[in-house]
C-alpha cells in the first residue's frame, strides 16, 4: 500500500543557480533546496581527458587535411575548426538532474553527430597542416606570428631597452646638465673664477661709463686688469664692451637697448656705493642680476677658449640623462593589405585541384598577415563569367562546372581595386581600395586551360600590376589533360610579358598539396623566377 504523497511535495520545486566560488548569503539559503552547479572556473573537469583524446586523434587528422581545408573556413581565420574523427568514447560534460554530470560517446556517423568533431584552436590546426604538407621550418618559424603589429615612435621616455636607446636625445639630455651645472658651479670649471668676474665687471663699468658720455669721475677707477689687449683705443673697447653685453646668446642686447641697460647698471652700483655699503671703493660683480649672468658668462668662455658647455670628461653621461623611443602601436597606411583571391572553378578544376587552390590561398593570406596588421579580402570565382562572394564558404562550396575564361574576373579585381565595383553575376560589392592607401596583391589559382586568348591575357595582367598591384601570384594546380610538364595556357601566355611587369608576378605549378609549399616559396622568390 503507497503512502498518499506528502502535501509539501506538491508546492512547486525552486532552483537556484549558485555559482561555485559564492559565498555570499545566497549559497546559504540555497542549502537543503535542489541546486544546479555548473562547473568552476576551471573550466570542464574532463578537460585533460580531452587533451589526451586530442593527441590520440592527430595521427588520424593529418591523414585527412585535404579534406579538414575543403569543409572549413580557414582562410578567413576563425577562432575554432571543427575537425572530423571516427566516433570513439570522448570525455563530454552534460549536466545530469542530479546536478554531477556524465559523459558518453557520440552516437552516430561520423560527422553527422557534434561528437563526432574535435574542436581545434586555430593555431593547432596550423602547426598540424604545416606538418601534413612538410613546410619547411624557415616557412614554419615565419608563419608562427599569424598577426604581425605596426609600431610608431611616438616620443621619447626615460625608460626602456638599449636597443631603443636615442643617441641624439641623449647627448642633449646631457648638455643640458652640463649647462646647469656650467651656472651652478661655473668655479668647478675655471680657476680663479670669481676673482675674474670681479675683474671684468670693474673693466666694463669703467669703460662703459667713459664711453656713454657721463659727466665728472668714472665710477671706479681703470682697473689695472687691461681686458682690451691693445690698449684703450676707443674700437677696442667698444669690442669688450659688445662681448659683454652680448656674451648671454640666449638673451643679447639689441643695440637700442645698450643705453638703457648700462643705465640700470650705474644706478645699481650707485645705490650700493652710496646707500648699502658708504664708503666702500668699489661693488661686487653680483650687485646687478642682468650684468652678473652676461660677465659670468664673458669670463667662462674666455677662460675656456670658447667652449661654453662642459665636456664629456668633466661632466660624463649619467643614466639620467638616457633617453629611449616611446615605441605606440598604431594603425598605419601602410599597414594595411587588400588581396584578391581569383578562383577558376571551370569543371576540370573538381576534387583536388580545389584543395590545392585553398591550401594555395590559406598560406598566401597568412604571409601576408604577418606583414600587414591588416588584411582585407576580396573572394573572387570565375567560369564563363565573374563572381564576387561574401563567404568562404561559398566562395569554395560553388560546384566546378563550365568553360575557363578569366577576364571578366580580372576586370572585376581591377574595378574593384580602382573604383569599387558590384558583381554582374551575383550583385555583391567590394572595394575601392587605392594604392595611395593600401598594399594591393592578387593571387589566381587555374588549372591553367584559359581560353581567352594570349593577347587578352598579357593585356589584363599588364593593366592590373601597373595599376600599380604590389604583387600577383599565379598557380597552376596542375591540368585535366594530364601528363603535362610545363605551364598550359595561361602560364604560356604570361611569358611573354614586359619586363617591369614580370618584375611583380610570381608564376608556380602544383600537382598535389604537398607541392603547395615549394610553389608558394616559387613565386615569391624572383631570383628564381628566370627559370620559370
Amino acid at each position: 500500500m503507497s503512502k498518499k504523497p506528502s502535501k509539501e511535495l506538491k508546492k512547486p520545486f525552486s532552483f537556484s543557480i549558485v555559482a561555485p566560488d559564492d559565498d555570499s548569503l545566497v549559497r546559504a539559503l540555497a542549502v537543503g533546496k535542489p541546486s544546479i552547479t555548473p562547473p568552476g572556473r576551471g573550466g570542464d573537469k574532463t578537460e585533460r581527458d580531452r587533451q589526451r583524446y586530442k593527441e590520440r586523434q592527430k595521427g588520424k587528422i593529418k591523414g585527412k587535411i585535404g579534406d579538414i581545408i575543403g569543409d572549413n573556413p580557414v582562410i578567413t581565420r576563425p577562432g575554432k575548426i571543427n575537425v572530423p574523427v571516427d566516433p570513439e568514447a570522448e570525455p563530454i560534460w552534460r549536466p545530469g538532474r542530479d546536478g554531477s554530470g556524465q559523459g558518453g560517446p557520440g552516437k552516430g556517423k561520423p560527422g553527422s553527430d557534434p561528437g563526432d568533431y574535435v574542436e581545434m584552436d586555430f593555431e593547432e590546426f596550423i602547426e598540424m597542416f604545416f606538418e601534413s604538407i612538410g613546410l619547411p621550418n624557415m616557412l614554419k618559424k615565419m608563419f608562427a606570428q599569424t598577426m604581425v603589429k605596426t609600431h610608431k615612435r611616438r616620443g621619447l621616455t626615460n625608460h626602456g631597452p638599449r636597443s631603443r636607446i636615442n643617441k641624439r636625445a641623449t647627448a642633449v639630455a646631457r648638455l643640458r646638465r652640463a649647462a646647469a651645472a656650467k651656472n651652478v658651479r661655473p668655479e668647478e670649471f675655471v680657476e680663479d673664477f670669481e676673482e675674474k668676474c670681479q675683474a671684468v665687471f670693474e673693466a666694463y663699468i669703467f669703460w662703459a661709463y667713459m664711453h656713454s658720455g657721463k659727466d665728472g669721475n668714472p665710477i671706479f677707477p681703470e682697473p689695472a686688469y687691461k681686458l682690451t689687449g691693445t690698449g684703450s683705443s676707443r674700437e677696442n673697447v667698444e669690442a669688450f664692451l659688445n662681448e659683454v653685453e652680448q656674451a648671454v646668446s640666449s638673451d643679447p642686447i639689441e643695440a637700442e637697448d645698450v643705453p638703457e641697460f648700462r643705465e640700470t647698471a650705474f644706478k645699481a652700483i650707485s645705490e650700493y656705493l652710496e646707500v648699502d655699503m658708504p664708503g666702500a671703493v668699489t661693488a661686487p660683480y653680483t650687485v646687478e642680476d642682468n650684468l652678473r649672468m652676461r660677465v659670468a658668462a664673458y669670463v667662462f668662455t674666455k677662460e675656456r677658449g670658447g667652449e661654453g658647455i662642459p665636456t664629456v670628461a668633466e661632466v660624463p653621461f649619467h643614466k639620467n640623462d638616457l633617453r629611449y623611443n616611446r615605441i605606440e602601436e598604431k594603425d598605419d597606411p601602410d599597414s594595411k593589405a587588400w588581396v584578391a583571391l581569383v578562383l577558376d572553378r571551370s569543371g576540370s578544376m573538381s576534387g583536388d585541384p580545389m584543395i590545392i587552390a585553398k591550401a594555395y590561398f590559406f598560406i598566401c593570406v597568412l604571409f601576408l598577415k604577418t606583414k600587414y596588421k591588416e588584411v582585407a579580402l576580396s573572394l573572387i570565382s570565375h567560369d564563363a563569367q565573374e563572381y564576387l562572394w561574401k563567404t568562404e564558404e561559398e566562395f569554395f562550396k560553388i560546384g566546378a562546372g563550365g568553360g575557363t575564361v578569366a577576364v571578366p574576373a580580372w576586370e572585376l579585381t581591377y574595378k574593384i581595386a580602382e573604383f569599387g565595383a558590384r558583381s554582374k553575376t551575383t550583385g555583391n560589392s567590394a572595394g575601392p581600395y587605392p594604392a595611395s592607401s593600401w598594399n594591393r596583391y592578387m593571387f589566381h589559382a587555374t588549372d591553367g586551360d584559359l581560353f581567352d586568348g594570349e593577347e587578352a591575357i598579357r593585356d589584363w595582367f599588364t593593366r592590373i600590376i601597373r595599376a600599380p598591384f604590389n604583387y600577383v601570384g599565379y598557380l597552376e594546380t596542375g591540368t585535366s589533360w594530364g601528363g603535362r610538364s610545363g605551364f598550359s595556357l595561361g602560364g604560356q601566355a604570361l611569358r611573354g610579358l614586359p619586363a617591369d611587369v614580370k618584375a611583380h608576378l610570381g608564376m608556380a605549378k602544383a600537382n598535389s598539396l604537398a607541392d603547395v609549399p615549394e610553389a608558394f616559396k616559387l613565386i615569391l622568390d624572383k631570383d628564381r623566377q628566370q627559370s620559370v
